[in-house]
């Protein structure tokens, strides 16, 4: 069928173009149709003969014979051809493409649609076609500003990072675009998106503040704290990076950074949403005030600072998780006596992420002379690597967190960085400790670094002989959290691991032995 279309359509190149329309017309019909297979059959056909026809003699007028409403399909099919299809038919695709983007107004009439698929399948695993969906993207947004920014707003998941990643390449175009900057003040003002967030157009509008050039006069009008506590609570990610946005700017001057002060509670609550972009602000946006403010007028929210720092410590970016430890130490100077109570329990939880964390691959975040105080892993594993290898942040807080515990011992061996006699003093304390440090150090055998992996079973395999004895359903337990890494792609983590399974059977054979030795020993 296929090439009767086209034989048709070559017959007819130097006619009228009634035939192509006909041909389209009874193609179209079909696509509307009840019957799935059908309109699927019809919808592909369309977008074949929209191939054919871009390489021939209708492409700059081929838009007008297409209905409005096939218009985005042809436009999806051609962007799903290009990431999954043959080459012939990603040569295609990309011609097809080439026309849509030459004539966006004729093409990318339904906005929404056309957001919501580049969404859908950035969100994907796939990453061939991320850079033709932000081509797409950019030209749909300086084509439609307004529309492509409302919907980003009301349309997309407000929650969901791929949306943030949206929002971040349309604000990049505006530093470099007046009339998108222009249309995204208007739009932060609009009565209809204020009326979705519950907030007012001058309060929303405030936000309009965060994206042009921060002048004093700006940043004084900026300066609201109230309105911007306000803001904080909307539950939209685009929103809150420009509400944060706005607070880093500020927290950049000490004569503004003091006037946030009392929202950085607010701030470290946008963690809850566990989005990098996100967290890298709020995080700067502490450390910035602290660092402003001086300890003194930092005293009143250091206890609830440092609890919110603590799931930080492990966060994917490494950025975030440099800053969160850097931050937590200031936190613990900044405590006076009458606080330190409150936060013992945070310090004393912080104590085994740390340790993990001197492992970490991220030069800054770890601390430590490679070849000093190693363990096997760093014997095994990082002999390749410059013979120096900072691990500062995490060395460091562990140290401070000893002077806050007034714990001596600890103290001395977070100066030496000798992990495994840090790791034998934290579980020296009693069995009890010791048995809840491991169970804390489960979730570290999933992590995504290797060396943070080999330093969790290790410590498992010397909690366990710390802990006392374990039950067999527990002991079942770690085997099976462990079991996963005998086939890990690091020889290190898959021995270590080995051996600590071995451990944990010989622990569940033990009692047996001890009733067969019993029953041996029975008086006659």
């Amino acid at each position: 069928m296929d090439s009767m279309l086209q034989m048709l359509l070559v017959s007819h190149c130097t006619s009228s173009n009634e035939e192509l329309r006909n041909i389209l017309e009874v193609l179209t019909r079909f696509t509307s149709t009840q019957n799935k297979t059908v309109q699927a059959r019809a919808l592909n056909r369309v977008w074949k003969l929209s191939y054919f026809v871009t390489r021939g003699f209708w492409q700059e007028s081929f838009a007008k014979f297409v209905p409005p409403s096939q218009r985005t399909n042809i436009i999806c099919m051609t962007l799903e051809a290009i990431g999954e299809c043959s080459a012939e038919d990603r040569e295609w695709a990309s011609l097809m493409l080439d026309v849509v983007l030459r004539d966006p107004v004729s093409w990318m009439m339904d906005v929404p649609e056309i957001l919501e698929f580049i969404w859908r399948n950035l969100g994907s695993n796939s990453t061939s076609l991320q850079p033709t969906l932000y081509t797409v993207l950019d030209v749909l947004t300086n084509q439609f500003p307004r529309d492509v920014l409302i919907s980003v707003l009301t349309d997309l998941p407000h929650s969901d990072s791929t949306t943030m990643d949206i929002w971040k390449r349309m604000l990049s175009l505006a530093e470099n675009s007046e009339v998108i900057l222009d249309v995204l003040c208007s739009v932060l003002q609009d009565q209809e998106l204020c009326g979705i967030f519950n907030v007012t157009p001058a309060e929303l509008g405030l936000l309009r503040l965060t994206v042009v050039h921060p002048t004093e006069e700006n940043l004084q009008e900026l300066c609201k704290p109230a309105v911007l506590q306000r803001l904080l609570k909307i539950e939209s990610l685009p929103i809150l990076w420009l509400v944060l946005r706005g607070l880093v700017l500020l927290s950049e001057r000490p004569e503004t950074a003091i006037g946030i002060r009392d929202l950085l509670p607010d701030v470290m609550e946008t963690l809850r949403f566990a989005n990098t972009s996100i967290a890298l602000k709020a995080s700067k946006i502490s450390r910035n005030v602290m660092t402003h403010v001086g300890k003194r007028e930092a005293r009143p929210i250091v206890v609830e600072l440092a609890e919110k720092l603590l799931p930080l410590f492990s966060h994917v970016s490494s950025e975030v998780r440099e800053g969160s430890i850097l931050l937590f130490k200031d936190v613990m100077e900044a405590a006076v006596w009458w606080q330190k109570r409150n936060m013992r329990k945070t310090v004393h939880r912080g104590l085994l992420p740390l340790l993990f964390q001197m492992s970490d691959e991220t030069p800054s975040v770890a601390e430590g002379e490679f070849g000093k105080h190693s363990s096997s892993w760093d014997v095994c594993v990082w002999c390749h690597l410059p013979a120096s290898v900072a691990l500062q942040a995490s060395g460091e807080a562990l140290v401070r967190c000893a002077k806050f515990l007034n714990w001596k011992e600890l103290k001395r061996q977070a100066k030496r960085k000798g992990k495994m006699e840090i790791k034998e003093c934290l579980l020296r304390q009693d069995r009890q400790t010791a048995n809840e440090y491991l169970w804390l150090s489960l979730p570290y055998l999933q992590n995504s670094q290797a060396s943070l992996r080999y330093e969790a079973v290790e410590f498992i395999g010397l909690a366990l002989q710390h802990s006392g004895h374990q039950s067999r359903e527990k002991l079942n337990v770690i085997c099976s959290a462990l079991q996963p890494l005998r086939g890990d792609a690091h020889p290190a983590v898959r021995s270590v691991a080995t051996g600590v399974i071995q451990k944990c059977q010989g622990q569940k054979a033990e009692p047996t032995r001890r009733r067969f030795k019993g029953l041996c020993c029975w008086p006659c």
